[in-house]
């Protein structure tokens, strides 16, 4: 599996630019049921945003040296300097704002600042780097400059109950996700599906102990999982087209979260306190035959089994992910249609208002958005393999 290359041949600008396109996206009635849903989009006020590709890091076709494993996080110091969490093997890697290669953070291994099974490395708000490694339930603190590893704080053991996820940090407090695992062991050693999908967002503090108060409580990604009795194994896969939660902490300190199914992202205070709701209505989008055909599982029993036990969705997720920039504001990726190469992305204040729109490739997620820059993942064969980089210009 190929590894970057701490050695990256910087690309002229010219051979590197790509031109975001200029979506038609209005206000209200662009993505909503309208009253004469006919009616040309041009004919309402809307606002624009282009974001012009300025820098990529792991693109083999276009003479990268320097490549990735899939990577599963991507996140931004105060200087500009990204953080790259590959997870087939864990790297964490530090790169300079003009894409050279700066720093490995810690390394994959059983010793102090090692680690395995990690999903992503954050960073705080004076710049030190928090890699969460779930199965020793333990957090590992770097330096902000040297990216040195500092020390590791032991997360309070809850028996079966896993720490799976690192969502954010805030101040003194760390925000993890807490639930039981999908497969669950009895006391005859025989397994079984837990049907508890939910996880809880906890505060921790820096050194291992949880807060008192759950921030939330959000769902995980729909799947579906199936023991096979024979042999005492169990097979999982995603719900075609099945929904998911997506939840950070945003540069105010508040949680936002939300459920797919609609565009309805929840904002938290560290201590539980609502703190308003983000909301738009859409029209949804519906899922073709031929998608639904593509997505059926090579293993009949499982698919066999979503088809007995409940109804396959008629329309996608109202969106795919959202982050949230340095102004506290949801950049929010819509489903497509079938066969659409851009993704519309709406940005919207705290208010609910439709601040800007823009698109992008659907292949790309957004990640990052500061100071002027939006950081982004592409993916490329069923991987997220690229690092995107684009100015913003409104």
């Amino acid at each position: 599996m190929p590894l970057q290359n701490p050695c990256i041949p910087m690309k002229s600008e010219a051979s590197r630019i790509r031109q975001g396109r200029i979506p038609l996206i209005g206000l209200f009635c662009a993505i909503a049921a309208c009253s004469t849903p006919e009616t040309s989009l041009e004919q309402y006020e809307h606002h624009h945003v282009t974001l012009t590709e300025v820098m990529r890091l792991g693109d083999e076709s276009a003479g990268d040296t320097s490549l990735f494993s899939p990577i599963s996080h991507l996140a931004v110091n105060s200087r500009g300097e990204f953080i790259v969490t590959e997870f087939r093997p864990a790297i964490v890697s530090v790169f300079r704002p003009d894409g050279s290669f700066l720093a490995a953070v810690g390394t994959e291994g059983e010793g102090p600042g090692e680690y395995r099974y990690i999903s992503r490395a954050i960073v705080g708000p004076a710049d030190s780097v928090y890699v969460l490694e779930s199965l020793r339930n333990r957090v590992m603190v770097y330096d902000p400059q040297s990216f040195a590893f500092v020390r590791h704080a032991n997360i309070v053991d809850e028996g079966q109950r896993q720490t799976s996820q690192f969502v954010g940090v805030h101040g003194d407090r760390w925000l993890v996700a807490v639930g039981l695992p999908a497969i669950l062991e009895r006391d005859d050693g025989s397994i079984f599906v837990n049907d508890d999908d939910h996880r809880e967002l906890r505060t921790v503090s820096l050194d291992g102990e949880f807060g008192p108060d759950i921030v939330a409580t959000v769902r995980s990604v729909e799947q579906i999982y199936h023991v096979y009795e024979e042999s005492g194994g169990f097979g999982w896969t995603y719900v075609p087209f099945g929904r998911h939660s997506t939840y950070e902490v945003g540069p105010n300190g508040l949680l936002h979260h939300g459920w797919s199914d609609s565009i309805r992202i929840s904002l938290t205070a560290f201590d539980g306190t609502a703190a308003g709701t983000i909301s738009y209505d859409h029209e949804p989008v519906p899922i073709s035959d031929a998608e639904m055909e593509e997505a059926k599982y090579e293993e009949d029993e499982l698919w066999q089994r979503l088809v007995d036990e409940r109804a396959t969705y008629k329309v996608k997720a109202a969106f795919e992910t959202f982050v949230v920039d340095d102004a506290g504001r949801a950049w929010i990726k819509l489903s497509s249609a079938e066969g659409a190469t851009d993704a519309d992305w709406l940005i919207l204040n705290r208010q609910s208002e439709l601040m800007y729109s823009t698109s992008l490739p659907v292949e790309v997620d957004l990640k990052v958005v500061r100071e002027g820059r939006a950081y982004a993942l592409e993916e490329q064969e069923g991987a997220r393999i690229i690092v995107v980089v684009y100015e913003i210009e409104k």
